[in-house]
């Protein structure tokens, strides 16, 4: 079927709009087929044009090339039917074409000089500049590593123009030669040339993600480690939003690969390795693969060759050990074809340089509670099995259980002699996760009986009757227990009675029998202090702690208890158990409403800490210091006690979704906004996972952690990271009907619009937002938004919808409260600002007058200067439009000295201030004041 040149341009533009993708280029391939057979010769070009740049971001740069030659070719046949445009885009594409040809070592560089050498002509031949050209061969010269060549381009580059100051690609590139020269001064230039960018001093009308990825290794090496971990982060950010070559995210790949941050560049490495086995751009695929193998070397040197990796996105599976040899295979073998193609060595000797790269560092905390994962120290060969076997059992008594499974792990396979411990550690260990527990608890059973160990055949029944007691089997497993706990009492073991009582009050609790477990947990304790033995008096006390906690029993009760635990686990030694008694001393404190009291116990025992007291202990305690000063509304000075505690629980791996949560708002508090984003970022799926699952207790820090990330996102500027957290809200919001949450993801979701001008699209938010905030019965909220979205209206160029708005938001501003004061002082302030802004576009200039001056005068009495200025600033304005520089002079002075020193207001203050008494003939005062304040 045709289609009329009007359908196929609203299906082209159509498909401007949409994402990146299959559709978006089959779209575009059928209006550049439509096009073709219509004759329609400008819109096939340009839609071949948008067609090319869609082929590239999918990769398939190879076809983008045909595409090129059919637009030049028509172009030369047809001049007559192109304009202008038509001619700057070609040019503009030719120069980038020729620069991609260089990219495929298969192209000679016959071919791409002769490439350059018509582009240059036809540039010539229509008098245009030839920087664009300059450019393109300087890049090339680069790409082959001709620094003479190099150098002689950038000179006539920077003869004809050189950079655009506003672009990042330009500058990138002045920075990238001498990145890639790599000889001390030149990265010295470069660090020196990059700075202003990387603190935000220089900026650009894109992110500069790309200046960012090329100085992490520099920044790394040059020890500005705080620099680089935050380039990494706000490169990592900008890269979420738009779509960038693969050598970028190659970039922070390789940096966490010579930083000791591997876990975070498998991360990185993962987000790009969907796209990877179909990128068909030589020169691209070189420099990931070279990056991903120096990543993975040191993965499989690691001994974790054997794990598995895939792709976003992607089906294909690696172990890392295959992808290793893969990349590094790719790199080397292209980089051997340019080496080929250009006559030299000096790909392949780049490339094997990078891939034997040592270290930049040991580690590079990328984060404030980064911390290196501590290597437990290594087993010494020829341990004894029975020695290990101990040792496991050890561990296992505090419930450390990974230092236990090491040790168990160790022994291999056991001499027969130690088979029975062996299976009985081994089902003890996985307990819920082996289908195969409870057969191997009776082999094991069975096998100690045989071997005449009375004890731990009493001792692994009991094992066996407490996991059949968890699985559905209670009765069963407490007759299994209580057989072998009498047996236990006859041996006359105190260690072994107060061990089986433990688990028999255990299984009694699974089959509801309360009052018989407090009972056993009683014998077993008096049992453990016969025996003296610590962990299990601290196993027994902590037990009863938890169980009177939950049946509602005297906190003082519950405290003593854990009292007794504490002690116990300190004198054993055991860190975890230790923790696990002071959250049974807190809870109780919770319960009896004496919170300071924990608190100032926590601060006694920090104090109290050793030098080497265990690190998990002081980081638990400091977690509790710094949850108990957010509790006391001091979320900033609980930062630093936070940082430590949950950068010692992630070196373990130990950490929790509410630890880094707590975390972001003691970082938002302290105005760290992007470690509060990072932290907040780093737990917001893990939340609402755990929200999902009914494992939070209190769920609503998933909404207030996804709440804190997208305020972030946008204080940082991050405008399209901010509305994806807000439309994300708002669509949970919807789905469980939580109004509140709604009209706290659509305010700001609104006032993010209203930044970016997209004033229709903020109007019907805050209509939306309005509409939820009156079915809340919140007041306030609906004036705000009804004065917002009249506003909104009146940017829009809808000024009849502007004023029906604005007769809503009087009416809604009316209908508030007269307490608190200042609450209706300040829906008063917002409607008469929109009042006047929407009265003067509608020219009826003595209202919009009065509600300015009333909005500036509400403002003031709120403690706002600014807005008052802002408003001062309106008013005047109004009045020099009518003629009325007598009256504006005065207002006009009240907004020069309410605005803030040094801003663009006062700025603007100042001006409309001269020109009223420009026109009071006071010329030589406006002279003064437009010197004192340029523009």
């Amino acid at each position: 079927m045709s289609r009329t040149e009007a359908e196929l341009a609203a299906m082209l533009d159509h498909a401007r709009q949409m994402r990146y993708g299959e559709a978006k280029t089959a779209l575009m391939e059928d209006v550049v087929r439509h096009a073709d057979a219509g004759g329609l010769h400008r819109l096939a070009f340009a839609a071949r044009r948008d067609l090319a740049n869609a082929y590239s971001v999918g990769r398939q740069w190879d076809k983008a090339f045909p595409l090129f030659s059919r637009c030049l070719s028509e172009y030369d046949a047809r001049p007559g039917e192109f304009g202008p445009e038509a001619d700057y885009a070609l040019r503009n594409w030719y120069a980038h074409i020729a620069q991609s040809m260089a990219e495929f070592p298969e192209i000679s560089l016959a071919q791409i000089y002769g490439a350059f050498e018509d582009m240059e002509r036809r540039f010539r031949a229509g008098g245009h500049s030839l920087r664009r050209v300059h450019d393109a061969r300087r890049w090339v010269a680069q790409l082959a590593r001709d620094w003479p060549e190099e150098e002689r381009c950038h000179r006539a580059w920077k003869t004809a123009g050189g950079p655009d100051p506003d672009s990042v690609w330009d500058f990138e590139a002045e920075v990238e030669r001498l990145v890639l020269r790599g000889d001390d001064a030149s990265v010295e230039r470069a660090l020196a040339l990059a700075g202003p960018v990387l603190s935000g001093q220089v900026t650009f009308t894109e992110p500069p993600a790309p200046i960012q990825c090329l100085m992490l290794l520099p920044l790394a090496r040059a020890g500005r480690f705080e620099e680089a971990a935050t380039a990494f982060h706000r490169a990592r950010r900008a890269m979420y939003q738009d779509v960038y070559r693969f050598e970028y995210g190659g970039m922070k790949v390789e940096f966490c690969a010579l930083t000791g941050n591997e876990e975070t560049g498998l991360s990185a490495l993962r987000e790009h390795l969907g796209g990877y086995p179909t990128l068909n751009r030589p020169n691209g695929k070189m420099e990931f693969a070279t990056a991903g193998a120096v990543l993975l070397r040191r993965l499989v040197e690691a001994g974790r060759g054997a794990e598995t990796v895939r792709g976003s996105g992607s089906d294909l599976t690696w172990t890392l050990a295959e992808l290793h040899q893969e990349m590094e295979t790719t790199a080397r073998e292209l980089a051997a074809r340019f080496d080929r193609r250009n006559g030299t060595t000096h790909q392949g000797d780049r490339i094997r340089a990078r891939l034997a790269a040592a270290p930049v560092t040991d580690f590079l905390p990328l984060t404030p509670t980064a911390r290196k994962a501590p290597r437990p120290a290594p087993i010494p060969p020829g341990t004894p099995p029975e020695t290990l076997l101990n040792q496991a059992e050890w561990h296992e008594q505090r419930e450390e259980r990974t230092e236990a499974r090491r040790c168990l792990d160790a022994v291999g396979t056991p001499p027969p002699h130690l088979a029975a411990r062996h299976t009985e550690l081994t089902a003890l260990l996985a307990a819920d996760d082996d289908a195969e527990a409870e057969n191997r608890f009776q082999w094991a059973a069975d096998a100690h009986r045989q071997a005449g160990d009375h004890l731990r055949h009493l001792v692994c029944l009991c094992r066996l009757g407490h996991w059949l007691s968890r699985h559905d089997q209670p009765r069963k497993g407490v007759k299994t227990v209580a057989r072998a706990v009498g047996e236990l009492h006859r041996t006359g073991d105190h260690q072994m009675i107060a061990y089986g009582e433990l688990l028999h009050a255990r299984s009694l609790v699974q089959a509801r029998q309360d009052n018989d477990a407090y009972r056993a947990l009683a014998r077993g304790a008096h049992h453990a202090r016969l025996a003296g033995d610590a962990v299990l008096i601290g196993s027994l006390a902590l037990t009863e702690a938890r169980w009177r906690e939950f049946d509602n029993a005297a906190p003082a009760q519950v405290m003593a208890l854990a009292d007794v635990a504490r002690g116990a686990f300190t004198a054993a030694g055991s860190p975890g158990r230790l923790i696990a008694a002071h959250e049974a001393t807190r809870k109780a404190h919770d319960r009896a409403g004496t919170p300071g009291l924990f608190l100032a116990m926590v601060e006694r025992e920090l104090a109290a800490l050793p030098p080497a007291a265990p690190a998990r202990l002081r980081g638990y305690l400091r977690y509790r210091r710094g949850l108990a000063l957010i509790g006391a509304g001091r979320p900033a000075d609980a930062l630093e006690d936070l940082i430590d505690a949950v950068g010692e629980a992630r070196s373990r791996d130990d950490d929790t979704a509410e630890q880094g949560y707590e975390l972001a708002v003691a970082y938002r508090a302290a105005g760290r906004i992007e470690d509060a984003v990072q932290a907040a970022d780093d737990v917001a799926a893990w939340l609402d996972r755990l929200r999902e699952l009914g494992r939070l207790d209190r769920p609503r820090i998933a909404d207030d952690n996804r709440l804190l990330l997208a305020e972030g996102y946008r204080m940082l500027g991050d405008h399209t990271l901010a509305l994806e957290e807000y439309d994300k809200l708002a669509g949970d919001a919807r789905t469980r009907d939580d109004p509140l949450l709604l009209v706290n993801a659509l305010i700001p979701t609104a006032q993010i619009h209203d930044l970016l001008d997209q004033d229709a699209k903020a109007a019907q938010t805050y209509r939306t937002a309005g509409d939820v905030a009156a079915r809340l019965g919140n007041p306030h909220l609906t004036a705000l938004c009804r004065a917002a979205e009249a506003l909104s209206l009146h940017w829009a160029g809808e000024g009849q919808q502007a004023l029906t708005a604005l007769a809503q938001a009087e009416q809604a501003t009316r209908a508030l409260p007269p307490e608190p004061a200042a609450q209706l002082t300040n829906g008063w302030a917002l409607t008469f600002r929109s009042a006047a802004h929407i009265l003067a576009g509608a020219g009826r200039t003595q209202e919009a007058t009065d509600r300015a001056a009333r909005a500036a005068a509400a403002f003031r009495r709120l403690g706002r200067p600014a807005e008052a200025a802002e408003m001062d600033l309106l008013h005047g304005g109004v009045l020099l439009d009518a003629d009325r520089p007598d009256l504006a002079e005065p207002v006009l002075r009240a907004a020069f000295d309410s605005a803030p020193p040094e801003s663009p207001l006062r700025v603007s203050a100042a001006h409309a201030l001269a020109r009223a008494l420009e026109r009071l003939g006071r010329a030589g005062e406006a002279g003064r004041l437009n010197a004192a304040h340029p523009a």
